[in-house]
């Protein structure tokens, strides 16, 4: 798997990142682990070398805790990895509280502190904000976040869920050397949701958009799109048998995506997507993934339940 370097990571990251919100979620022992084991182990072999968690992931799991950040450190562990960049996020609300921020200097240095113990790291190297909280200074955020690097606890920091303009006011704030803190930006992005009309991302997430893309490019800090595939999108209604033609869909009835997201901007990217697939052999998934992959300084990531479906991302 090629590697990207962007200008504000010291290190070479595999082009694409491996998500890791489910692993754990189903408990902590047996088949779940196993099963996550075997996808990180098949990533590996592949040449990946960037995995995605958070502090939050698993909470929602039978275990409530940290589950995702557990199972990746015990792998670590285990397999005696010492070449994995591990991107995990910090300062997300808690499950049964989600009206209750967790943006400050408090909650992170907590968050940070777990997630060492659990990913056996003594300083992470990306931590991400993962909710923004714009009731607060963007200049008081980022204080404690750069607190963080300072105090040799994370190797970089990044944002999560944030808009353009609160990250372009924190890049200005940090100054002439705000590379030797800032790595980028994780929000949603796909080639679906691009052509989707009027898109407004649910429960306080944020979708790239063209003034973040051009500041990255401007700037060179990097984009981690999630929902990098908008949840099979396209290979969903090649499943259902869809079909767009002369302006309309049919064959949509058993489409189990999102059907606002049938727009003619669509249906003419799924065809172009379908032939590509059965000109090359590539999946209509992988083509649409691709597409970000073009992108400059983005680095998509995917997450998959199954070690098949890792097999046709190994060339990429």
């Amino acid at each position: 798997m090629r590697k990207i370097q962007l200008n504000t990571c010291p290190v070479p990251l595999s082009c694409l990142c491996l998500g890791t919100a489910s692993m754990g979620s189903a408990g902590l022992t047996g088949e779940p682990v196993d099963k996550a084991f075997a996808i990180l182990d098949t990533y590996y072999a592949m040449g990946g070398r960037f995995l995605d968690t958070a502090n939050v992931y698993g909470r929602w799991g039978v275990d409530r805790i940290n589950a995702s950040e557990i199972v990746i450190g015990r792998w670590i562990k285990e397999r005696q990895i010492t070449d994995m960049v591990v991107t995990t996020k910090a300062c997300h609300y808690m499950p049964e509280a989600p009206h209750i921020s967790r943006v400050t200097g408090t909650d992170m240095a907590r968050d940070v502190e777990e997630s060492r113990r659990s990913l056996g790291m003594d300083k992470l190297d990306i931590c991400l904000l993962h909710r923004d909280n714009e009731e607060t200074d963007i200049r008081t955020i980022v204080n404690f976040c750069v607190q963080q690097v300072e105090a040799g606890k994370v190797c970089r920091f990044g944002f999560s869920n944030y808009r353009a303009e609160r990250v372009k006011t924190a890049i200005d704030y940090m100054g002439t050397d705000w590379q030797n803190y800032f790595v980028g930006v994780s929000n949603e992005w796909s080639l679906a949701m691009e052509n989707a009309e009027e898109y407004n991302p649910p429960d306080g997430m944020v979708a790239v958009d063209q003034n973040l893309r051009q500041m990255a490019v401007e700037k060179g800090f990097g984009i981690f799109p999630f929902s990098s595939v908008a949840h099979g999108f396209f290979a969903k209604l090649q499943k259902c048998g869809a079909v767009y033609e002369n302006g309309c869909w049919s064959g949509t009835e058993e489409f189990r995506g999102r059907k606002d997201w049938l727009t003619d901007a669509n249906g003419e990217v799924y065809n172009s997507l379908l032939a590509q697939s059965a000109k090359t052999g590539i999946s209509v998934n992988t083509l649409s993934l691709q597409y970000l992959m073009k992108q400059a300084n983005t680095i998509p990531v995917m997450s998959v339940s199954r070690t098949e479906q890792l097999a046709e991302l190994a060339s990429l």
